[in-house]
């Protein structure tokens, strides 16, 4: 299969991911300062799970860069990547509506970890099948983010169950990740 076609695909599936947590988002009742602060929350993890999928987007291409020719192993590991990616709508929602709660973190948590999850196997379905030779550097590379993402997720899940009232500041760990993730990115 032409790769071409697969990153259409994966573009579009991951415009449409946007889009639907886009129109999650909706108005208060009254536009007031305190129905406007009513919004934050939802706000907040919307500007958090878009910059996320923005960033594994730039990765993604980056990543494809390494391939000349998608496989049906391919497929299916870029396919599973995308069916993860289609839950974090979900889960941003949840987290949106109850940001001081700790089952929906911990959803929202989960959800992320399986995409990471998914994105490694990804990863190492390009390497593998990857019909050039490879240095050392660009086979790690790709797995950079994906652990240190990892890592993150775990550190999150750590501060909102042991400081519960720390729980709707979990996002902004994540977004200082993702502005490092763009400002280290060389190419």
């Amino acid at each position: 299969m032409e790769k071409q076609r697969v990153e259409a695909l994966s573009d579009a599936i991951l415009a449409i991911i946007v889009t639907i947590m886009a129109l999650e988002l909706q108005l208060p009742e009254e536009l007031t300062v305190v129905g406007l602060r009513s919004m934050l929350p939802m706000l907040f993890i919307y500007i958090t799970s878009f910059l996320q999928i923005m960033a594994v987007w730039l990765y993604y291409h980056e990543l494809y860069k390494l391939v000349d020719h998608v496989s049906f192993r391919l497929f299916g590991a870029n396919s599973f990547w995308l069916l993860t990616a289609s839950f974090v709508p979900l889960a941003t929602r949840g987290i949106g509506q109850h940001s001081a709660n700790f089952a929906f973190l911990l959803f929202y948590l989960i959800v992320l970890a399986l995409w990471d999850v998914a994105w490694i196997i990804m990863t190492a379905m390009v390497i593998k099948t990857s019909q050039r030779p490879l240095s050392a550097e660009e086979k790690k590379r790709p797995y950079r983010w994906a652990l240190l993402y990892g890592l993150q997720l775990l550190i999150i899940l750590l501060v909102g169950y042991l400081f519960p009232n720390l729980i709707s500041l979990a996002p902004l760990l994540m977004i200082v990740n993702v502005i490092y993730g763009f400002l280290s990115n060389k190419s």
